[in-house]
């Protein structure tokens, strides 16, 4: 006998308690029977469920999502009529708790977008979650008028993001830096410890 049928076996068995008869006997379980305790049935019902499940999905359990984030792997291999797949585990969308914002490192000098997005995404375990991305803070400076794009003329012309008048109180400044390439002039973005601090208490409404 297989592992599918014996399971199946099993669910028939328990179904037949939760329903009040003996799966051996096919006789009616009495009344004064552990087995006629509510608390009892629920439990033969919800396990019932859970072999449900497993046949289902070919052997796997689908647990609450804070218990998933915990103990669920992120890729878990299967075998679907002799063939190998990899069902891979959706990844929690970004978020910080307030512990872990008073954990992320604020420079004191200016710092690129992208160091600070190292700075915060250290504080997720990346496996399991999204990274912050410069897309969504982009958007959301962009959203609130303290980013614009504009075209500067290089060798070629290129689209850049320049900061509004309010931004550049937050702390948000561009400066020219060369490409270590190509030796060209750049404009980049640099976050103040002002701005840094200013992204980090908003970033429930960049995730938004």
């Amino acid at each position: 006998m297989n592992k599918r049928r014996i399971i199946q076996h099993a669910k028939n068995y328990l179904d037949l308690i939760a329903a009040g008869t003996d799966p051996i006997s096919q006789e009616t379980i009495g009344e004064d029977s552990v087995a006629s305790r509510p608390q009892i049935i629920k439990c033969f019902q919800f396990v019932s469920a859970i072999l449900q499940e497993v046949l289902e999905n070919n052997g796997l359990v689908l647990l609450d999502t804070d218990e998933a984030a915990q103990q669920t792997p992120a890729a878990v291999p299967v075998s679907v009529n002799g063939a190998s797949y990899e069902l891979v585990r959706k990844k929690a969308a970004f978020s910080l708790t307030p512990e872990q914002k008073k954990e992320v490192m604020i420079s004191r000098l200016p710092i690129t977008p992208a160091a600070f997005l190292k700075n915060v995404n250290q504080r997720i375990n990346s496996g399991e979650m999204e990274k912050l991305s410069i897309r969504s803070v982009n958007a959301w400076l962009q959203k609130n008028g303290y980013i614009t794009q504009g075209k500067i003329q290089t060798v070629m012309n290129r689209t850049v993001w320049m900061p509004s008048p309010e931004a550049r109180q937050l702390g948000i400044n561009e400066t020219e830096v060369p490409d270590p390439k190509t030796g060209e002039i750049k404009r980049q973005l640099m976050y103040s410890a002002q701005a840094q601090e200013f992204l980090l208490s908003h970033l429930e409404e960049i995730t938004a």
